[in-house]
């Protein structure tokens, strides 16, 4: 009984036996311990190690003949103790391999207030970013609001590159540069961070913004793609 229990707290066959076998005839040596479980003395040595490691056998010396003595069975509790914080630690980091795979986040935005939201959110970011789309109609709908952001994207020196249909142009300000196609989707996608902002302007100004690293790269290859087939 005793035995199977060890076994279930992790111990080999051989180390609960063997265990077992000190703890009811206390100091023994390894030829006693031999006739007493069968086993071969160099498996009693091996295993007389890993109890030893468990910290539940000790050696003493007696008329310089060495005896193995079992230790309390409280220490199987230190034992398991010790198991349990490995165990925690292995799991937090473990947990810090895991891949993380996060949701997809899709907001939207509507009207003039939500437009001023999501370019508020792109000065946010203090980043580089790159968009493309038919017309200038940001500056056309938020003129006051237009200047503003344009002042501070300059302030914090944030860089962007922009498509544009051929014979659109905007106020030009250091950190931006135009190039043009002769045909761009009607709608204004930027890409900035991990984010894709999608702004539909009519009939009614719509701002979709996804938060997604993996679709930010993707859209930042079709818009790499754009550049090198657009011209100044």
């Amino acid at each position: 009984m005793e035995k199977q229990q060890l076994q279930e707290l992790g111990f080999s066959e051989g180390e609960a036996e063997i265990y077992l076998a000190l703890l009811k005839h206390g100091k023994t040596n390894v030829m006693q311990i031999a006739k007493i479980t069968g086993r071969h003395r160099t498996h009693i040595y091996d295993t007389i190690e890993k109890l030893k490691e468990k910290g539940l056998v000790s050696e003493t010396i007696i008329d310089n003949k060495k005896f193995l003595i079992a230790l309390s069975p409280e220490n199987i509790l230190n034992y398991i103790k010790e198991k349990e914080e490995t165990a925690k630690k292995l799991v937090k980091d473990l947990k810090n391999l895991e891949a993380k795979e996060k949701e997809i986040e899709v907001e939207t935005f509507k009207g003039l207030a939500g437009l001023k939201a999501v370019f508020r959110d792109i000065l946010k970011e203090k980043k580089d970013y790159v968009g493309y789309g038919e017309g200038a109609r940001f500056q056309k709908l938020l003129p006051e609001f237009f200047e503003q952001f344009q002042g501070q994207a300059k302030t914090l020196k944030i860089g962007l590159r922009l498509i544009l249909k051929k014979g659109v142009n905007v106020p030009s300000r250091k950190g931006l540069e135009v190039k043009h196609l002769d045909y761009i989707s009607p709608s204004t996608t930027f890409i900035y961070g991990d984010k894709v902002l999608i702004i539909i302007w009519e009939p009614f100004p719509t701002a979709i913004k996804i938060t997604d690293k993996q679709t930010a790269d993707s859209y930042n290859g079709y818009f790499n793609l754009l550049w090198k087939l657009a011209k100044k």
